[in-house]
């Protein structure tokens, strides 16, 4: 029987499957990343058979079409999975839990999961099926998850119209600490529902990095790289002044590290079996 996370996720993704390819990581300059992301990890890895798990509208699979020969999606909302397009490749579907994904020890080369494990109940057990059906060497990549040191650093801030922040510091809160009143009168979703459905973000607070990587070796992988995504305000960068500048601050903040990493919003992990 599925559990209450696992029916919130449904709840809230069929209700948003029309309008999901709206979110912000559909924007081109973050496609334009991840495609980038994904021709040189498929390099490394020999583009043979991708897993993308939680694979919602098929951001991962639109874009990895043309560097993997075989790709399979799974996801628990089929109706977020009936707005992919699966022609230009050999794309298979399968609506399946990540915790138990329907295929071989071994069977794929590299296993994705963009913006996803915050949205399950147990992120370990995910990473642990992930690593199960990667062949040894393959890779994992798993992206724009919340960065638990940021998360928290918002939670702190003090709530409205609070003096000495500022309006780009307000957003970065609310964007933490009000979506799901946004969500609820965007879509009559109740706020407990989409805060289960968002379980390891608005429940646990977000994904912790280095217990992440910590707990690799124990997960059943070799290695774990991970790397801070999108500072404070980046996206206003880029259209407000350009994207020079937004370049120019990341490599400052990335200089700046591990003293910035709680200005950056999302995580990314590159794990290697």
């Amino acid at each position: 029987m599925a559990s209450d996370i696992v029916n919130a996720n449904i709840h809230v993704h069929t209700r948003m499957a029309e309008s999901y390819n709206t979110e912000p990581h559909f924007r081109p300059e973050n496609q334009a990343k991840v495609q980038k992301i994904l021709a040189a990890l498929a390099a490394r890895c020999g583009g043979g058979k991708l897993l993308d798990m939680g694979c919602g509208t098929g951001f991962i699979i639109h874009l990895a079409r043309s560097y993997f020969k075989e790709i399979h999606g799974v996801d628990v909302t089929q109706a977020m999975m009936d707005k992919i397009d699966r022609s230009g490749g050999t794309i298979t579907l399968h609506n399946s839990p990540a915790e138990t994904v329907p295929f071989p020890d071994a069977y794929f080369d590299m296993v994705s999961a963009y913006s996803f494990i915050h949205h399950v109940e147990d992120s370990r057990k995910v990473l642990k099926e992930a690593c199960r059906v990667l062949r040894k060497g393959g890779l994992c990549y798993v992206d724009l998850e919340p960065n638990k040191l940021f998360w928290r650093r918002m939670m702190e801030l003090p709530a409205g119209d609070a003096p000495g922040l500022s309006a780009m510091i307000k957003k970065a809160r609310d964007s933490v600490t009000l979506t799901d009143e946004k969500v609820q009168a965007e879509f009559g979703i109740a706020k407990d529902v989409f805060n289960k459905a968002e379980y390891g973000k608005s429940i646990l607070g977000g994904i912790d990095p280095d217990e992440i990587s910590r707990e690799s070796e124990a997960l059943g992988f070799s290695s774990c790289a991970v790397r801070y995504e999108w500072f404070v305000g980046q996206g206003d960068v880029m259209h407000g002044q350009s994207f020079d500048a937004a370049e120019t601050i990341e490599n400052h903040l990335r200089a700046l590290a591990p003293l910035s990493n709680h200005l950056f919003k999302y995580v990314q992990f590159i794990f290697v079996k």
